[in-house]
């Protein structure tokens, strides 16, 4: 039941940032606020507490830099809390898929949405 619920979530998220992909394709900061809304809203949807949420954002901030160093490394207490944050079953795991979608989640010219609303962008397409 959990699952087809998060399914539900993560299509309406993919949905509405196809939807306004037209419009905003000669824009891209536009797209990236745009697939970061749509993925902040589904994870938010899917979740009971929203002060988890809101402190993993202020925690993703805070210790950017750390997060940063330990993705690209797979691991560390940095992206351990904030896999506990997220409501990660497995800390070591969330800490590799980080590793495996570090390019993504540290983009070259970074967008202004936050760590957070990247990770469940990511996890939600």
């Amino acid at each position: 039941m959990i699952r087809l619920r998060h399914a539900a979530i993560a299509a309406a998220a993919s949905l509405s940032t196809l939807a306004a992909t037209p419009a905003l394709a000669y824009d891209s900061h536009d797209f990236t606020t745009t697939a970061s809304t749509a993925g902040t809203t589904a994870y938010i949807v899917g979740r009971a507490n929203d002060d988890d949420f809101a402190a993993a954002h202020e925690f993703a901030h805070s210790q950017r830099v750390a997060l940063r160093r330990e993705a690209a490394s797979g691991g560390g207490e940095h992206i351990d809390s904030l896999a506990d944050l997220l409501g990660a079953n497995d800390n070591q795991a969330f800490g590799h898929w980080m590793q495996r979608h570090y390019s993504a989640l540290y983009p070259a010219h970074p967008a202004e949405a936050n760590l957070v609303d990247r990770i469940v962008t990511l996890q939600h397409s």
